[in-house]
């Protein structure tokens, strides 16, 4: 399951990678081309919109696999040994429900707008809204994986280390 994951998170990276360098180019672009010759490209705007949307979804279980989200630290940091594993439990425990939420929730909006098609481009909007159920999914993976770690004992130092709250 480690190198599935690990997979994944290296496709996530070059898909952010290329979305981000992708949404940089285009702004870039409308800006010049506004300012130095009063013209832009009517879907430009909204291209990058749906990149950004994109690459926020899609680098949240990149961060989380890095341990890099906000954890309460003043509360992590000042615990060992039991109280610290039910900490990062308890914080694994509601990554996954808010996860499934978020899962859920996105799958929702994905139906929900398989009719509409957005303004300027002219594709779907559940095309769009496809990257909240597909980032939280990874995040499901990620955090489930993590309070395996957790619960199957793995020292506190390598925890907090590369564990994620």
């Amino acid at each position: 399951m480690g190198q599935i994951l690990n997979f994944i998170d290296g496709l996530l990276r070059k898909v952010v990678t290329l979305a981000i360098g992708l949404m940089l180019s285009i702004i870039f672009i409308q800006v010049v081309l506004r300012y130095a010759f009063h013209f832009t490209f009517s879907f430009s705007e909204e291209l990058a919109r749906y990149l950004f949307v994109w690459t926020v979804f899609l680098c949240i279980p990149v961060v989380a696999k890095t341990g890099g989200h906000m954890a309460v630290g003043a509360i992590t940091e000042r615990v060992q040994g039991f109280w610290l594993k039910v900490c990062q439990i308890a914080g694994g425990l509601l990554t996954l429900l808010f996860s499934g939420i978020l899962f859920w929730q996105g799958v929702r909006m994905v139906r929900l707008t398989q009719f509409q098609t957005s303004p300027a481009l002219g594709i779907k909007m559940s095309y769009v809204y496809l990257a909240i159920p597909l980032g939280a999914a990874v995040l499901l993976l990620i955090s489930l994986m993590a309070l395996f770690e957790v619960l199957r004992g793995k020292n506190d130092a390598e925890l907090s280390e590369g564990g994620h709250a």
